[in-house]
């Protein structure tokens, strides 16, 4: 159970994980369009000054990094979409336009790993803001182009240029819609297995709760006693548990009725984990009978805590209500000792248990 509620929870959108794959893919085409420019300077494509390529260089880098900390940081968390989806793609956007302005022959290529951005951030943009990002970026292509055609006019094919923009524009769009739409279907499944998640979450719950009271089950405190006894054999920790039994209970379901019975089971329940410590458990063993696992606890620890509930419980009276005047009940105390089973530890608190019955009720006594 807790091996399906985990796997369905990694499936649901994790922000971190989103904020991780934007940041290496981000580096990853950086690299490859840093590498690509790289090659077509040094076989005279670019027209561009060493001096002036080394600054542009240095600040599309420095802008990148900058985003890598704020993803590494988590400091965006808290907005309404942390990876920055919307603000990178203009950023690649910028970057390419201003790499394919010193191009000539070559332009398109060296702006065509706009669209692999374009799909990388399909994972958080919807499909109008898609659309939107491919139509401003073919008209950046197409005021690159102008400027480009200002600046080199008799270098250029006007026909050539026109027809690279065409299918620079078609393949945006394109990679918007199928994106929009890779989008739609993600988030679709991510709501799935948040739905998922919260269903074995609560069939979990149920698993693991009594109906009546909401306590841990017995089958619960077991594992919880097993956990327990491994952590004291392995590490030396100590604990103890008191069995905890209502006195004459038959006798309110006989007298008052059995939904007396079950409310005399709730209002105990609620005012035992009302006194509990963070790190205790306790839960119902079946009809009258609880147990109280108290970790970092020895036999004379566990003997004041059940003093204290059998005392605090003791002042509770229902005669009011046309229930009992009170209930009082009866403890067996015993701590866990080095390779003894849990049945045996059970075994032992039971045994105080007996002997607490068998004094005249109302009492706690260790085994």
């Amino acid at each position: 159970m807790n091996q399906d509620l985990h796997q369905a929870e990694k499936l649901t959108l994790s922000e971190k994980r989103l904020m991780q794959r934007h940041s290496r893919s981000a580096m990853a085409i950086m690299a490859m369009h840093t590498l690509l420019c790289v090659v077509y300077f040094q076989l005279g494509y670019m027209h561009i000054a060493l001096p002036e390529a080394l600054v542009l260089v240095s600040l599309i880098w420095i802008s990148l990094l900058a985003y890598q900390l704020l993803m590494a940081t988590g400091v965006t968390l808290s907005l309404r979409e942390p990876s920055l989806s919307l603000p990178l793609i203009l950023y690649f956007t910028g970057v390419f336009m201003v790499s394919g302005y010193y191009v000539d022959e070559f332009r398109l290529s060296v702006v065509t790993l706009f669209f692999a951005a374009l799909l990388m951030v399909s994972f958080r943009l919807s499909g109008k803001v898609m659309i939107a990002v491919a139509f401003l970026a073919s008209a950046a292509y197409a005021l690159m182009l102008w400027v480009a055609l200002m600046d080199r006019w008799v270098q250029l094919s006007l026909s050539v240029e026109l027809l690279q923009w065409l299918v620079f524009a078609m393949i945006s769009v394109s990679f918007a819609v199928t994106g929009g739409g890779v989008n739609r279907l993600r988030n679709a499944l991510a709501e799935k297995n948040r739905e998922l998640a919260n269903a074995v979450g609560k069939v979990r719950e149920m698993a693991i709760r009594d109906d009546l009271t909401g306590l841990f089950n017995r089958r619960h405190l077991l594992d919880i006693l097993e956990r327990q006894r491994a952590l004291s054999d392995g590490k030396g920790v100590p604990f103890a548990v008191c069995y905890v039994d209502l006195d004459h209970f038959k006798k309110i379901n006989d007298r008052h009725g059995h939904d007396w019975g079950d409310r005399v089971l709730r209002q105990f329940s609620e005012l035992a984990l009302s006194g509990m410590r963070d790190g205790d458990y306790f839960g119902r063993l079946g009809g009258e009978e609880f147990l109280l696992v108290l970790p970092q606890s020895d036999a004379h620890g566990a003997l004041l805590v059940a003093e204290r509930l059998r005392q605090r419980w003791r002042e509770q009276r229902f005669d009011a209500q046309g229930g009992p005047a009170t209930v009082s009940l009866s403890v067996g105390v015993a701590a866990y000792q080095d390779g003894e089973s849990v049945d045996e530890l059970l075994n032992r608190a039971d045994q105080g248990l007996y002997k607490a019955k068998s004094s005249g009720r109302d009492q706690s006594q260790v085994a």
